[in-house]
């Protein structure tokens, strides 16, 4: 079975950190491959850990709270989600562009995960309006 990677080109920081990532957002994965060549840094990720079941505690656009259960599958470079929220059921699909996790379901706009170095992911749609955090199970 072929590895399932995402690949990130990044400038380097003279600290050897990579740049711009909020403080504990996983940039590239610890434990995974990262070479600096030429001032970039190329990471090479092995994306199949997201893959699993997590919940979900988030906030709509008009400020009224949901939960619920959100299953993640990945395929090849591909990240499919399904979220559950008491009888309804969204799906979307996406990608990582850079270090950021981004999913089509349908709308205006997409979710945008920022990946957290424990495992949770934190999300925003409706241009910034609505938010949700997921955890895994």
């Amino acid at each position: 079975m072929a590895a399932a990677l995402a690949v990130a080109l990044l400038p380097a920081a003279a600290s050897g950190t990579l740049p711009g990532a909020p403080a504990g957002a996983a940039m590239a994965i610890p434990g995974t491959p990262a070479t600096t060549a030429g001032g970039l840094v190329l990471a090479a990720r092995d994306i199949r850990w997201l893959e699993g079941e997590y919940s979900v505690d988030g906030r709509n656009p008009n400020g009224t709270p949901y939960r619920g259960r959100v299953f993640i599958t990945v395929r090849g470079d591909d990240v499919y989600f399904r979220w559950e929220i008491g009888r309804d059921v969204y799906r979307g699909e996406g990608g990582f562009v850079g270090n950021v996790l981004v999913i089509d379901w349908g709308q205006a706009d997409p979710v945008t995960y920022v990946v957290n170095t424990d495992g949770t992911l934190n999300g925003t749609w409706s241009k910034g309006l609505a938010s949700e955090r997921l955890i895994p199970r």
